[in-house]
């Protein structure tokens, strides 16, 4: 009769591998498409430094600035402004399922005007939200913001 003796050592090498595949087992990466929310072209988009990649159910949030550049935000989430001056801000993974929230909201200590904010999911790109910002007279305009995705 053979006995298996845990070690440290083992232990430790088995943590290790179960981290690494939970880690990497949500994640996903999405290609680009044309379709869009409204007939717009994809936006060139800046990102936050990516490390490695967050747990599938941990929510995802970015901070925009009023060119659609990404301030700070979840580990690979990478944003800019369309052709018609909305916001594309795409995460690391699908979040057709999640419910996405923001708010106008400064990128420090500065405080933006009021404005309309409107979300969602970007069309023909399942990791993707759209971003509308509109004045009180509905006219477009760009302002910061926050936007969290919660799944």
């Amino acid at each position: 009769m053979s006995r298996f003796i845990i070690t440290r050592p083992r232990l430790f090498a088995a943590a290790t591998a179960l981290a690494v595949t939970g880690a990497l087992g949500g994640t996903a990466f999405a290609a680009d498409s044309p379709a869009d929310n409204v007939g717009e072209s994809s936006p060139r988009t800046s990102s936050a430094p990516a490390v490695s990649a967050l747990p599938v159910d941990a929510p995802r949030f970015a901070v925009i600035d009023q060119n659609g550049q990404v301030v700070r935000g979840s580990l690979g989430v990478t944003a800019g402004l369309t052709s018609a001056q909305n916001v594309e801000v795409l995460f690391d993974r699908d979040i057709r399922g999640c419910a996405y929230t923001a708010t106008i909201g400064g990128k420090a200590t500065d405080v933006p005007s009021p404005a309309f904010i409107t979300v969602a999911q970007r069309g023909g790109k399942v990791n993707g939200v759209f971003v509308a910002i509109r004045n009180s007279d509905s006219t477009k305009t760009t302002r910061p913001f926050h936007l969290t995705v919660t799944c």
